[in-house]
């Protein structure tokens, strides 16, 4: 019996001191799987400030989020297709707890404005790749105070003050202080969009599409979230939101207003991108359709570049060339001018259909097959 309770105390003593090795390593485990969501705070920002503290506690809370979604944004966008403004494609594909991992996280600046209003900018810098290279993106959003409960907002609400605003018909305009636009530009412009209302045969938008005419990529960043980003563009457009965005002192803008007027299609270059530049051109407007036409036919006729270059856009510039632009919009040509606008219709709000399955997708939609749609396509490209 002695022997036993001896036995028995050595086996609980084994059991207690396991346990204690085991939680101080499951301490460290989760102490290690979890500092990657710290967001690195700056000696500048003083989290021992109450107010301070408390705000920064609610962004690290969303940067370990594992999901997409609007649980944490302002009321206002609970039904909305998207609640995040951000023009990249960063926070839309990874959640907040995978950008942590994937890049190095700092808060970059905390300013509390009021007792319900405070921004942040968070910045967003790359692991270095084999030849040390990364790059830093930094982001802005606000944070709203409703009750005891904080809410992230986009930056357009708050940043957009400074456009002096003209109304329109169809457009609602938001221009730059450091723009003067004519009145009479604006109402043209208004009618210009009567017209891509019947060319298009799409109805009015029940509201008229805010139109923010930015004189700086300062501005139009402003507007979508972002200070600093290892990128570029001359102009976008919040398809669901129904707004445009450019650095831009024309009130013509027809491309982007296609993409406003069409609204959500598909998730497909060759589709949404094609029939902007087809009836709206590209760069602004300052390259037509029939011009782009131009420099890619006679690209293709000296073999600078092939009908899989061009496909799979492995050219210079291939998310922004007018090149890869016009080859999609000959692709909305052949089947507009072969299928009619109401066929074409189906395709670009069919959501199966991508920029990675938009070749194969259309072998199964029109009972062509792969060497048919080529040599229509080439057709249209060279053909005078």
């Amino acid at each position: 019996m002695g022997t036993t309770f001896l036995f028995k105390n050595s086996f609980f003593a084994f059991i207690f001191r396991n346990i204690k090795t085991f939680c101080v390593l499951m301490g460290l485990f989760l102490l290690h799987h979890s500092s990657f969501a710290q967001v690195r705070v700056p000696v500048k920002i003083d989290t021992s400030q109450q107010k301070i503290k408390v705000l920064y506690n609610f962004i690290n809370a969303y940067m370990q989020k594992d999901t997409i979604n609007n649980e944490m944004w302002h009321p206002k966008y609970k039904n909305r297709k998207i609640h995040d403004y951000t023009m990249d494609w960063t926070w839309g594909e990874f959640t907040p707890r995978q950008i942590s991992k994937r890049f190095d996280i700092e808060l970059s600046e905390l300013q509390c404005i009021n007792d319900t209003l405070s921004y942040f900018k968070i910045s967003t810098k790359s692991k270095s790749d084999k030849n040390q290279n990364s790059h830093c993106n930094v982001y802005k959003y606000y944070i709203v105070k409703i009750g005891d409960t904080y809410y992230l907002d986009n930056c357009k609400e708050y940043d957009s003050d400074r456009f002096r605003r003209y109304s329109t018909k169809n457009l609602e305009f938001y221009i730059s202080p450091f723009y003067k636009i004519e009145k009479n530009k604006m109402e043209a412009a208004s009618k210009v969009l009567d017209t891509m209302y019947s060319l298009l045969k799409r109805p009015n938008l029940k509201k008229p599409i805010a139109y923010y005419m930015c004189s700086s990529e300062e501005e139009l960043n402003n507007l979508s979230n972002i200070v600093i980003w290892d990128g570029g563009l001359g102009g976008f457009t919040n398809i669901p939101e129904a707004y445009v965005v450019a650095i831009n002192d024309n009130p013509i803008y027809t491309h982007e207003f296609i993409h406003a007027i069409l609204g959500q299609g598909a998730n497909c270059f060759f589709l949404q991108e094609g029939i902007a530049s087809l009836y709206g051109g590209m760069n602004k407007g300052a390259i037509s359709y029939q011009k782009g036409l131009e420099e890619l036919r006679e690209g293709y006729k000296t073999e600078k570049y092939s009908f899989d270059d061009l496909y799979f856009r492995k050219v210079k510039q291939q998310y922004s060339s007018s090149l890869t632009y016009t080859f999609a919009a000959v692709f909305c040509k052949y089947l507009i001018e072969n299928y009619g606008l109401d066929y074409f219709y189906k395709l670009y709000y069919d959501p199966e259909i991508t920029s990675n399955n938009f070749l194969e997708m259309l072998v199964k939609k029109t009972g062509k097959n792969k060497k048919q749609l080529k040599e229509a396509v080439e057709k249209l490209i060279l053909k005078k």
